[in-house]
């Protein structure tokens, strides 16, 4: 559940939009208050708060939205349960006062609150440090309790569905128009940033389904690229795009693996050959894959598609340039054994994938004759 909690001095305004939200908020609990409109409270919670004068912002204000996976399954006693032990962890008593509320009028279904950090004997029981912070904690503790989803178990679920989503788009385009149709028809919205230096240098990814222009003053949706992925970065989309042009402009005028060597190498790129099983010399080789990468490149990190001192799988980063693959293997009578990669584990796409991706980024690089032979060196070794 999406939360918020601050420390604040306040005026009778908080109250009111408390007990408004265009109409449609219901008052679902209050605490030693005798008024029951929102200036009376206001006072009776500014009378208290006087009784304590070292504390400046004696309010503690906030909300709980419940998102699209809980939905509106909570009935409005249970949405209160959760507010209520929440707010008891971080110090609220039955000696102080409080007012809840219950918002309909957007999207999701929230609760608002108002607290008077001063109890009714004149203790400031709330604490303001890192209230925010231990509210958020408080929140999920009670979700835990409860069964329910956090906001943090939510995020990783919807971060898993973007990255998924994002490389998959990556994988069938090659510029950012296009990616961002592609991602619009998987329900995503991308939002993308730029600098004079850089051009493009961010990306904001928000689920259709989560946007909520009613309560976008108060928290945002959707993740930065960096919050979904720390290995895959708009550097390397970037990088990931241009290659894929350069590839396909250098197949067109290539009728075998020599000429497209060749071209690719004129546009300031190496190519490096990987061959199913072994390399055998003065014969024709399936080729398992071809890797690109741009001569002198300073990369120097594996990425989330980037392989360090290798480049970019072609079968990687998208799935029609296979065919390119085939097609020069067919047409090449004898491979040529320069730039030839030997097969290993691609340690690099395996980890970083880290299962999100699936198969599809999981291709096997050692030869089943190989295999067998690194097993039996193991049974030698022990």
């Amino acid at each position: 559940m999406n939360n918020s909690a601050t420390t604040r001095t306040i005026t009778k305004i908080a109250l009111e939009y408390n007990g408004n939200d265009k109409g449609t908020a219901e008052m679902i609990s209050s605490n030693c208050l005798l008024s029951s409109n929102p200036e009376g409270q206001y006072l009776e919670m500014k009378t208290v708060a006087d009784r304590n004068p070292k504390v400046k912002k004696w309010a503690l204000t906030g909300y709980i939205s419940q998102p699209d996976e809980i939905g509106r399954k909570l009935k409005d006693e249970e949405f209160k349960q959760i507010a209520m032990e929440a707010l008891a962890k971080v110090g609220v008593t039955y000696k102080n006062q409080y007012r809840l509320d219950i918002h309909n009028s957007t999207k999701h279904k929230h609760i608002h609150f108002v607290v008077n950090r001063i109890d009714i004997s004149g203790k400031c029981t709330v604490k303001s440090h890192d209230i925010g912070k231990r509210f958020g904690e408080a929140v999920r503790e009670v979700c835990k309790e409860k069964g329910l989803l956090t906001d943090v178990e939510i995020g990783i679920q919807k971060k898993a569905e973007m990255l998924k989503s994002l490389t998959e788009a990556i994988r069938l385009e090659d510029n950012f128009d296009d990616l961002i149709s592609q991602m619009k028809k998987k329900g995503f919205e991308i939002q993308l940033s730029s600098n004079v230096k850089d051009g493009i240098s961010g990306m904001r990814i928000v689920m259709e389904k989560d946007k909520n222009f009613q309560t976008e003053r108060i928290y945002k949706a959707g993740y930065k690229l960096s919050e979904i992925s720390n290995q895959l970065k708009i550097s390397e989309i970037k990088s990931v795009f241009e290659m894929k042009r350069v590839v396909r402009k250098a197949q067109k005028n290539a009728d075998n693996l020599k000429e497209f060597r060749e071209n690719i190498q004129q546009k300031g790129f190496s190519v490096k050959i990987q061959y199913t099983g072994e390399l055998k010399a003065n014969r024709k080789n399936e080729i398992q894959d071809i890797w690109i990468n741009k001569i002198g490149s300073s990369e120097e990190k594996n990425g989330f598609f980037f392989r360090k001192n290798v480049g970019f799988s072609l079968s990687a980063i998208d799935s029609d340039l296979g065919s390119l693959v085939i097609s020069l293997s067919q047409s090449s009578i004898k491979n040529d054994v320069s730039d030839y990669l030997k097969s290993e584990t691609n340690e690099s796409l395996i980890e970083i994938a880290g299962g999100l991706l699936g198969d599809f980024l999981k291709p096997t690089y050692v030869s089943q004759d190989e295999n067998e032979l690194c097993k039996k060196k193991r049974k030698l070794r022990r």
